[in-house]
């Protein structure tokens, strides 16, 4: 039944992106038509996406039942849970998601329904963009490039985009008071993006397998470990007094251990713990005591933000480092494995027949030695192990296989693993020769009985060039990674460019022609109006002829530079072309555009610039046009700006026209 749902709802989003009207199933590879469809499935279907917003309701409500209050208002606490649903479920789970963001969104008071949709939308719409941008992974936590995309994307952006719907829903409330809204809205995208890294890690390695495998520490040294640093945690983050900052250093030091379980034992545990720390900050904020609580309960929580993005930073960039180390290790391992398949074939061969076992070993085209386990003493060795050792055996001189060793504690290490496994099979060491020339060999070691006497046999091979292969690799590898690096560099600062003025440093055309048509639609749906502005400064040609073009230039940079300063962070200020710019002011009223634009004119008119010693001043013209009064589309406002610029020329310059509403235009 669940098969059949998941195809029947791909099916739809097919149907959708092809222009039906109606959903076309599939069943048993046919399509069927939408009254045909079985309600069983339709009413499973409803019933597991109502678990879905009924699950996430509840996980949102425990997480507010849990943070102590007062605390930040808006914050999207079922996010993490969204985003672990969407990169383990996939795309079939946003409706669920979509009811129970909408449900929550409904219940909160002084909104209106618009705010609450948009709530709604811009939690679903950060959701999806965290799940969907590359790349798309179930877990990325396992390759660095992973984890940055992750913070990039998935914490990041994903964090902005819920703190944009809460912005604008609270925008009319903070009309006359933006420097609080940007410092709420930007509170508001820290404590987002804390519960992403604090809790979508948690969520998304719970249940996994395959990745995060335990490291060597036993349960015992495991348990010992995480215990005293939640006890300790207790202490500094619930008992002290954290009054006056002297304490505040020490969660941050909790950071050891967690890196030190994410080494030794699981990464998931890392994390859970890293949880459990901050855990313990909020519950020390809500009882007033903790060494984070050093002021109001704002500042410890915005403390606790801090930590935990701190700790998940960590522990997700560490971990990205030990898994890529591990996959390189298992990669060498199985180089090994092939290496020892080798010996083993080439040992069973020496071991056929006993008679022929010396002959073989003389003709054998590797080092080969033999010696007593008890002292050590060199009984045979053919002539490669003479050649590469430098030394022959002579009854005068006795030699032993110790005096090879370069470090004795190998030589013990292979002594023990002999008397335990009674062998060694590819083991590096570090030898050397009779003159002293030290070299990396590959040792395999068998143990044999004669006469009641233990005896070892040594295959010796010679690996140097191997080691200075893989450290050339490896230097190439590094070498490669900083041009590719270097690359991408150059690669951003060409997009850059590109979308960039060179004079003014303002956006360009280019770059209007692009984003344009996004936000007039954006607003559009939003059902807000968007002024544009169309600025020109005034007998710009008689400053070029008169000074000439490099003074024109510096009053072009002084203009753009001031427009820059004299609008607000989210309106979009462009080099139009010339002398002529253009202004993007996205949720402005007619009357409030006009009223900036003529402020503009005045404090263009005021303003004195420096140019190569000559003190110049320039006037404006501007020309103002609204969306959706002037048109709905990018071109038709734009010919609508530049016709009530044309018209701010003619009457004289210096003055701020409006143009002539759409339909006493086609009139």
């Amino acid at each position: 039944m669940e098969d059949w749902i998941c195809r029947a709802f791909k099916t739809n989003l097919i149907c959708i992106r092809r222009g039906r009207h109606q959903p076309a199933p599939i069943q048993d590879g046919v399509e069927m038509p939408f009254r045909d469809m079985p309600w069983r499935a339709w009413a499973a279907y409803a019933v597991l996406q109502a678990g879905i917003a009924a699950g996430y309701a509840g996980f949102a409500a425990l997480l507010e039942a849990c943070l102590p209050s007062p605390h930040p208002p808006g914050l999207q606490l079922g996010l993490p849970l969204a985003l672990a649903l969407l990169l383990r479920q996939g795309g079939r789970v946003w409706p669920g998601l979509a009811l129970g963001m909408l449900w929550l969104a409904w219940r909160e008071p002084g909104l209106q329904a618009a705010d609450k949709v948009l709530l709604a939308l811009s939690g679903l719409g950060a959701a999806l963009l965290g799940a969907n941008l590359p790349p798309r992974r179930r877990l990325p936590f396992f390759r660095l490039s992973d984890v940055l995309a992750f913070l990039g994307g998935a914490v990041a952006l994903s964090s902005l985009l819920a703190t944009l719907g809460r912005v604008f829903a609270w925008m009319p409330a903070y009309a006359h008071r933006l420097p609080e809204l940007a410092w709420s809205g930007a509170q508001l995208w820290l404590g987002n993006a804390a519960l992403l890294l604090a809790l979508a890690p948690v969520l998304l390695l719970a249940g996994s397998h395959g990745r995060g495998r335990p490291g060597a520490a036993c349960w015992r040294e495991t348990s010992l470990v995480a215990g005293a640093t939640l006890l300790l945690a207790i202490l500094v983050c619930c008992g002290l007094n954290g009054r006056g900052g002297h304490y505040a250093i020490l969660p941050y030091l909790f950071i050891m251990p967690l890196l030190w379980l994410a080494f030794r034992s699981e990464l998931l545990l890392a994390h859970g713990l890293s949880l459990a720390i901050v855990a313990l900050v909020l519950a020390g904020a809500g009882l007033g005591s903790g060494a984070l609580t050093i002021a109001g309960a704002g500042e410890s929580l915005l403390n606790a933000a801090l930590l935990a993005l701190v700790q998940a930073v960590t522990l997700l960039v560490f971990g990205a480092l030990l898994e890529e180390r591990r996959q390189v290790e298992r990669r060498l391992l199985q180089a090994n494995q092939s290496l020892e398949a080798k010996v083993s074939e080439r040992t069973s061969q020496l071991a056929e027949s006993e008679a022929r076992l010396r002959l073989m070993a003389d003709a054998a085209p590797f080092p080969l030695a033999m010696n007593r386990l008890a002292g050590g003493e060199l009984i045979y060795a053919n002539e490669r192990a003479e050649e590469l050792f430098g030394a022959s055996l002579q009854p005068e001189r006795a030699l032993k296989v110790q005096d090879f060793y370069v470090h004795a504690g190998e030589r013990d290490e292979v002594a023990q693993a002999l008397r335990v496994r009674g062998r060694v099979e590819d083991k590096e060491v570090r030898l050397k020769d009779a003159q002293g020339r030290e070299f990396w060999a590959q040792i395999s070691c068998a143990m044999v009985k004669s006469d009641k006497i233990w005896y070892v046999i040594n295959g010796v091979s010679d690996i140097s060039e191997r080691k200075q292969l893989e450290q050339s690799l490896h230097d190439a590898n590094a070498a490669l990674r900083r041009q590719v690096d270097e690359i991408e560099v150059l690669q951003q600062g060409l997009r850059e460019q590109a979308l960039r003025d060179p004079l003014t440093g303002l956006f360009n055309r280019r770059h209007l022609d692009e984003i344009l048509p996004r936000v007039l639609d954006h607003m559009l749906a939003l059902h807000r109006d968007v002024a544009v502005l169309m600025v020109d400064a005034d007998h710009f040609k008689r400053v070029n002829d008169t000074y000439g073009h490099r003074c024109g230039d510096l009053v072009l940079t002084a203009l753009g530079a001031y427009l820059s300063d004299h609008f607000r962070s989210g309106d979009i200020v462009c080099r139009y072309g010339g002398e002529e710019f253009f202004v993007l002011l996205p949720g402005a009223s007619l009357e409030a555009a006009f009223t900036k634009a003529q402020l503009l004119c005045e404090a263009v008119r005021r303003m004195e610039i420096d140019a190569q010693g000559h003190t110049l001043s320039v006037t404006l013209s501007i020309g103002l046009a609204l969306c959706p009064l002037h048109g709905e589309d990018a071109e038709s406002v734009v010919l609508a700006a530049d016709e009530a610029l044309y018209q701010a020329k003619q009457q004289g310059r210096d003055r701020v026209c409006v143009a002539a509403p759409l339909s006493q235009a086609l009139s």
